[in-house]
């Protein structure tokens, strides 16, 4: 993980951004606003007037979001520390790259059922999303943690309904607590990503790689792509050279600004699709778009999955 190119977080980010774009907007509104306007000027602007009012509602509209987060974020609740415990264990390294403490000390606080030394109080989904990647690592280093162990920690976490969900977790396939017999097999992940990523949005989503592959490597892992045509497999490279009927393959002028028309990589992922698993894709077709035969990457699923959705469903599923 490239750690020292990475900021302490996205926001103060995002809400400096808004701020510029706001100014930005400010700025082209009253541009012209002399004497020394020329006619053509004046309506040249007064055609715009209309996409003027857009702009300036996305800019309101962003600022707000930005700052409603920026102040939840930084509101004394448990939102900053479960972020951080949540990267740290689902990367498995702190944000100076070391491994973690085998003993994941951060989340005795998060079991507690009051204030502990943090002086924080956590839901009983944030237990919850915390004791499925504490079970996750445990099972990683090689100590997992089962039997009365675990009913104990579920027990001194409140969570015995919520609980439920590991066994819901074990029925899907994957072996959370070491005692499962067919496991799922699961492709190694991919290391050095291009996209310098901040503290708190380290860990990189599965269909990262899957683009990655693609777009850099230029070919898929045969045995989890089965579908792949034989002669691919062979020469272990996906057909990029496949021509679009619409751009014979090559870029054509754009057809609406930002508008790609070359090749496409599409994703189409069932079950569910998150919010970061769009990001990936966004970054992707941003990226591809610098270069000349750049694929755009368009995603897609039949629903979007929030977190929250993700555990309700969980504790729900028999």
């Amino acid at each position: 993980a490239v750690v020292s190119t990475q900021s302490t977080g996205a926001l103060p980010v995002v809400t400096d951004k808004a701020k510029r774009l706001f100014e930005r907007f400010n700025s082209i509104k009253n541009k012209g606003a002399g004497d020394k306007t020329h006619m053509t000027d004046m309506k040249s602007m007064l055609n715009q007037m209309p996409n003027y009012k857009r702009e300036e509602q996305n800019c309101t509209a962003f600022v707000q979001l930005a700052e409603d987060c920026y102040n939840l974020y930084n509101s004394g609740t448990a939102v900053k520390q479960i972020v951080h415990l949540e990267q740290e264990l689902a990367t498995g390294l702190n944000e100076k790259g070391e491994p973690i403490d085998s003993k994941m000390s951060g989340c005795v606080s998060v079991f507690v059922n009051s204030p502990s030394g943090d002086g924080l109080l956590y839901t009983p989904y944030e237990k919850l999303r915390v004791l499925i990647l504490y079970l996750l690592n445990k099972m990683k280093m090689g100590d997992p943690m089962k039997g009365e162990s675990l009913s104990r920690l579920i027990t001194r976490a409140d969570i015995k309904n919520e609980g439920e969900a590991v066994q819901t977790i074990k029925k899907m396939g994957i072996d959370i607590i070491g005692d499962l017999q067919n496991k799922r097999d699961v492709p190694p992940r991919r290391n050095g990503h291009q996209e310098d990523t901040f503290v708190t949005s380290r860990w990189v989503p599965v269909v990262q790689d899957i683009m990655d592959a693609v777009l850099i490597d230029r070919k898929l892992d045969a045995k989890s792509y089965p579908h792949v045509a034989r002669e691919s497999q062979a020469s272990s490279d996906v057909d990029m050279d496949v021509k679009s009927l619409r751009g014979q393959g090559t870029r054509q002028p754009a057809i609406a600004a930002g508008r790609n028309t070359g090749p496409k990589l599409i994703i189409f992922v069932m079950g569910s699709l998150s919010y970061a698993e769009m990001r990936c894709a966004h970054n992707a077709s941003r990226r591809n778009n610098q270069m000349r035969f750049g694929h755009e990457v368009i995603i897609g699923s039949d629903m979007i999955l929030t977190p929250e959705k993700y555990i309700d469903e969980l504790v729900k599923l028999q």
